[in-house]
């Protein structure tokens, strides 16, 4: 039996009604789709707890990461609960969280990553990133408006959660800034392609990742984001500063930079 054509549209509608995010309701979409390829004729709305629970444990058997099924869980939970209502709770608990410790820099490994980049523009994009602590996502949805070069601030609109806020911009970065906003107007993308238009998040992890192959690193768009919080978290910035200026929803989140930072710049010395 094939997908009938008005599931994704009214899953996709009621998502952008509660105003989920374009990339959450893709991934979301996707994950649907998937499930609704696994059933193989089912209609969806017959599928009870146990059937799900055996969709969800096979994909871990087929060696699906931790965050696919997460995702995975999340799109089926907003299916059941949100749009059928077939259960007062969704039965299924979520896979526990890989006690997994960020990738992080040092200064001098991130400085050596932008200046391995030639070309202007996609060096000012990487330091932005971790100057500002950005996401990728929130750096190519930028606007020329969104940057304060007097006040050094970047206004994130939008970000994770559907939340504005504030970050930093260090004056190192105010020639460059300068240079790319030029005389464009506000509303006008911070970061445009050659041809005027808004880069796609592809388009800059893969200037970061052959950035990181030139200088022999591991290291990711989200890399730099969590370098600007270990570092911030080094010079001694206070936690709940960092976890306001990253967009962290829980302290808990912006906590585990904690067990990352280096014991020496936060002069601790071994007892021996």
């Amino acid at each position: 039996m094939p997908l009938s054509p008005h599931l994704v549209p009214r899953f996709e509608q009621e998502l952008r009604l509660r105003n989920y995010r374009p990339n959450t309701i893709k991934t979301y979409s996707a994950a649907l789709r998937a499930f609704v390829r696994w059933l193989d004729g089912m209609p969806p709305r017959e599928a009870t707890a146990e059937t799900l629970g055996a969709y969800l444990y096979g994909l871990f058997e087929s060696g699906r990461s931790r965050s696919y099924v997460d995702q995975a869980i999340s799109a089926l939970k907003f299916l059941y609960i949100e749009l059928y209502r077939s259960f007062p709770s969704f039965p299924i608990v979520r896979p526990r969280r890989e006690e997994t410790l960020p990738n992080v820099l040092s200064r001098r490994d991130v400085l050596r990553l932008a200046d391995s980049v030639t070309n202007r523009r996609h060096r000012l994009a990487v330091l932005l990133l971790y100057a500002a602590g950005l996401r990728v996502s929130e750096a190519i949805a930028a606007n020329v408006g969104d940057i304060d070069l007097e006040r050094l601030t970047f206004h994130v609109r939008m970000g994770k959660g559907g939340k504005d806020r504030y970050t930093v911009l260090s004056p190192a970065l105010g020639p460059d800034l300068a240079w790319m906003m030029g005389a464009r107007g506000p509303r006008e993308p911070l970061l445009p392609s050659r041809t005027g238009q808004r880069w796609t998040q592809r388009s800059l992890q893969k200037v970061v990742e052959r950035a990181a192959a030139a200088i022999g690193v591991r290291a990711s768009c989200h890399t730099l984001r969590h370098s600007f919080a270990t570092h911030l978290l080094e010079q001694g910035t206070d936690i709940r500063f960092i976890q306001d200026l990253l967009g962290h929803a829980k302290i808990e989140t912006t906590t585990r930079y904690t067990h990352v930072r280096n014991p020496a710049a936060m002069r601790i010395q071994s007892p021996l």
